[in-house]
């Protein structure tokens, strides 16, 4: 794919901020950074992301009492009205190493809002105390769950669709994939922002060897964190672009990025669901970079992506 501009400069700028916060803190490199330490300076990152701000939803703060004996705790938007709501179920961005309810606050009340859906966003457990396929089975038992309780909440059963951003889009597809052929839970819906689809580091996008927000040798550091054995990621609840077949997957907003080293594992994913006859809409935003979704406060482009990718994702749900 050629590329068609450069990046958005007020993401390079934004970048180049918590790049130099980052050298001033002394960051330690991949081979040597722990994953407490990687939380650590993920929160400070985060204080360069800006939230924007947004009113009209009801937030509530509750869990799941896991099969497996944990308990998982999710959050629940509700929008204004009386309903009955398509809902959205959101796994959070963070390489399965990082990340939480909190780092997704702004955007699923953003969604809740403005798409007029509820959003159960999900607190599944981190990599790697608990390696793979721990928080595919957290996906699993909050779809689930979403199912069973859900018309607490006025949501529609009929709507329901999982979702998320990068390793938390990875989730979503393979719970998908999981509920592909079940009746009782039957997704009406994924929405898959910049996410991982494969393990493996061969295509285009990777060959680029792309330095904005997400590299290489990051991806390679998240991977070998969530899985036990390289093996694992032969597995299509894995790497979802791995599923022998996509026949009866859900209707799909697929969402990428230029600059983002899983651009291509992404649009093949999109190109296999509509062979196999699955309805995709396609959003490629190109002059942005992985997980622009949390910029939004600070770059322009990336709140005019937010917005028409929500616009989008409220035209199928509500159609």
């Amino acid at each position: 794919m050629a590329v068609k501009t450069a990046v958005n400069p007020q993401v390079i700028q934004l970048l180049e901020s918590i790049s130099e916060k980052m050298v001033e803190l002394n960051h330690p490199p991949l081979d040597v950074l722990t994953p407490e330490q990687s939380r650590e300076f993920y929160q400070i990152a985060r204080s360069y992301f800006t939230p924007i701000q947004v009113s009209g939803v009801t937030v509530e703060n509750t869990s799941i009492p896991s099969t497996n004996g944990h308990v998982l705790p999710i959050r629940i938007y509700t929008p204004l009205g009386e309903g009955p709501f398509p809902v959205l179920i959101y796994f959070h961005g963070g390489g399965w190493v990082f990340g939480d309810l909190d780092s997704a606050d702004n955007v699923c009340r953003y969604f809740s809002n403005k798409a007029g859906i509820v959003v159960i966003s999900v607190g599944y457990r981190l990599a790697p105390e608990h390696k793979y396929p721990a928080a595919f089975l957290d996906a699993v038992e909050s779809v689930k769950w979403t199912f069973e309780n859900i018309k607490k909440w006025n949501g529609d059963l009929t709507r329901i669709a999982v979702g998320g951003e990068s390793s938390g889009g990875n989730l979503a597809a393979a719970a998908a994939i999981f509920f592909k052929d079940d009746e009782k839970f039957k997704l009406s819906h994924q929405f898959l922002i910049t996410p991982v689809m494969d393990y493996s580091f061969d295509t285009l996008s990777y060959k680029a060897n792309y330095k904005f927000n997400l590299t290489n040798e990051k991806m390679k550091w998240f991977w070998g964190h969530y899985l036990n054995d390289s093996s694992e990621g032969l597995e299509p609840f894995a790497s979802p672009l791995k599923v022998s077949c996509a026949k009866h997957l859900p209707t799909t907003l697929l969402v990428t990025a230029e600059f983002d080293p899983l651009r291509e594992e992404g649009l093949t994913f999109g190109k296999r669901l509509k062979e196999a006859g699955v309805d995709v809409e396609l959003l490629h935003y190109d002059d942005l970079v992985h997980s622009f979704i949390n910029m939004i406060g600070t770059v322009d482009g990336a709140k005019r992506a937010l917005e028409e990718m929500t616009m989008k994702f409220r035209e199928l749900l509500h159609n």
